[in-house]
């Protein structure tokens, strides 16, 4: 009822100027400042991490969470995907990548009462500019990349990165002792970033550019990745079961926070050989010479290093690709990320993701559109109802074959045309597998 209400009175059309007026920020703010007062400004008793960037977030958040709770003790954390208050683990089933500043708030406090320490929090460009980190007193932050996304609310690439940069002002404003930072010197916001600001503390991380954490001799397989790095003239070995160089970049932002304070390098190196991955997040499924993965890729960098990974280690199988795009958010990357699946899939089945109250057929067409370079019902799949698409793909898999299943990863309900209803990639793709 809420979405469409908001469709009825084109809502999307109207909030870009409701946002920037000074009462609408006024209001957020202060709705910010009372949940704080409300819970007891409980953030000023932790050290608090932000990670926010385009891509990566959920995994890095993880990854540090694994490493600082093995380490230095009980730690919480919150992620798109999930919560966890030391060893608990609680599925966000909010579809929000940063809650609202009352849950914030109340989370914070529950681990405060339960004797956590340090939080490890993702950071949504949305949830900065709408407050929902107001009162929360960041020690460290992270950027992961900044890529295409978002760019329906924000308009601009220099606003995304605006909105971004606010974590790293109010680490800087933060009346506290620490003000760290890890950056990413391989992508042009984080470069800009490491030069403009004055932490106490900061650290770059790269594989290609020159950084102060980097990456070399890196070597990527279906079930594991290999990488060494320099730290003070000794060099690290690292074998993690996540894939993809872009784990790689995961796992050099989370090092580099673990390093900055304090972290033993090998301890931090045994807590990131003892991850095995977050739900949703490259998951795989092996079954008679068929694997397939789970991903929550929905921006076009992401699918784009996802797919380029596959494409690597498929040998002499295909790669079929299985995705669509959400109602409403960014329309431009739907074209974008139609021709990045062609380019690097034998075969592409185009489906649902969260439709919504938007024409699924309508988001179809678009994510389509561009693409020239495979041929419809030959190498190309139009199939609106997901269970479907996963069933047709499934069927036509032969052994060696790799599946990707893009755009739902952890989530636990679709948004149809006709309604919510409950859902799990990992559990459909499962079923139809076996």
């Amino acid at each position: 009822m809420k979405s469409l209400i908001k469709k009825l009175i084109a809502y999307d059309k109207i909030y870009h100027h409701l946002k920037t007026s000074i009462f609408y920020q006024l209001r957020k703010q202060l709705n910010g400042q009372l949940a704080n007062i409300t819970y007891g400004h409980p953030s000023k008793d932790f050290f608090v991490i932000g990670v926010t960037g385009t891509n990566g977030k959920t995994t890095t958040v993880n990854i540090i969470h694994k490493i600082l709770n093995d380490c230095l003790g009980k730690t919480m954390m919150i992620s798109t995907a999930n919560i966890k208050i030391g060893n608990k683990e609680i599925k966000n089933t909010k579809k929000m990548t940063s809650l609202d500043i009352y849950d914030l708030q109340s989370n914070l406090a529950i681990a405060k009462d339960a004797g956590c320490k340090i939080a490890v929090l993702e950071v949504s460009s949305h949830g900065l500019e709408q407050y929902r980190f107001e009162g929360v007193k960041f020690d460290c932050g992270v950027l992961t990349n900044i890529t295409h996304d978002h760019l329906d609310y924000h308009k601009t690439m220099d606003n995304y990165a605006k909105a971004k940069k606010q974590l790293f002002k109010y680490i800087l404003h933060n009346g506290k002792n620490h003000k760290y930072a890890i950056l990413p010197t391989d992508d042009s916001y984080g470069r800009k970033r490491f030069e403009e600001f004055a932490f106490d503390k900061k650290i770059s991380y790269s594989i290609h550019w020159s950084s102060f954490l980097k990456a070399e001799n890196i070597h990527e397989f279906k079930d594991k990745t290999t990488f060494d790095f320099n730290y003070l003239g000794k060099i690290y070995h690292i074998t993690t079961h996540m894939v993809g160089l872009f784990n790689v970049y995961n796992i050099l932002a989370a090092l580099g926070v673990a390093l900055e304070i304090g972290v033993p390098v090998q301890k931090a190196i045994a807590a990131i050989q003892e991850f095995s991955g977050v739900e949703g997040r490259m998951q795989r499924i092996d079954h008679k010479g068929i694997t397939a993965y789970i991903d929550f890729a929905h921006t076009p960098d992401w699918l784009e290093k996802a797919l380029s990974y596959l494409k690597t280690i498929k040998g002499e199988g295909r790669l079929i690709t299985t995705f669509g795009a959400p109602w409403v958010r960014d329309k431009e990357k739907r074209p974008i990320m139609g021709q990045i699946a062609a380019d690097y899939s034998d075969i592409v089945i185009i489906t649902d993701d969260d439709a919504d109250t938007e024409n699924r057929l309508e988001i179809i067409d678009q994510i389509q559109k561009w693409i020239s370079n495979k041929t419809l019902g030959k190498d190309l799949f139009i199939i609106p109802e997901r269970t479907l698409a996963i069933e047709f793909s499934t069927n036509i898999a032969q052994t060696n074959d790799i599946l990707m299943f893009a755009g739902k990863g952890h989530e636990s309900i679709q948004l149809t045309n006709t309604g919510k209803r409950p859902w799990s990639d990992f559990e459909e793709v499962k079923k139809r597998l076996k």
